[in-house]
């Protein structure tokens, strides 16, 4: 019975992705209207970032084992913060009118690919519940 509901829950994941596209096609498709007729991007760029986030949140779900808290620090600290930071700053950008002090040409195109906001999601998720054995098992 367990074997089944190993193949249930992946089934699940996978209605869950296609509900997710749909959902943040349509978040998306929305908030570009609304900021067309207010002639803000503002909206868009918080909307593109936590629609990568959570795409990044959703992608973990499928790695996350054992949902108990257990928090791994160095993943934490050297891979989600500063993808986190990184990810946050354009839409703090918008903002407040702020650039980074050295060139910025190579951020620009980090920033455009789009997945430093997926990283910053799915290692969050993956440093919250560690999955990793210990060395005394």
């Amino acid at each position: 019975m367990k074997k089944w509901s190993s193949y249930f829950w992946k089934l699940i994941w996978v209605m869950g992705l296609f509900l997710l596209t749909i959902i943040s096609f349509n978040i998306k498709y929305k908030i570009h209207a609304i900021s067309t007729s207010t002639y803000s991007i503002v909206p868009v760029i918080w909307t593109n970032f936590i629609i990568l986030f959570m795409w990044g949140v959703y992608l973990s779900l499928i790695f996350i084992k054992k949902w108990t808290i257990k928090i791994n620090l160095p993943l934490l600290i050297c891979l989600f913060l500063p993808c986190f930071l990184f990810s946050i700053f354009v839409p703090l950008a918008m903002i407040f009118s702020i650039s980074l002090p050295i060139g910025d040409i190579w951020f620009n195109k980090a920033i455009s690919s789009n997945f430093i906001e997926m990283v910053a999601g799915l290692t969050f998720m993956l440093s919250i519940f560690n999955n990793l054995k210990s060395e005394s098992e």
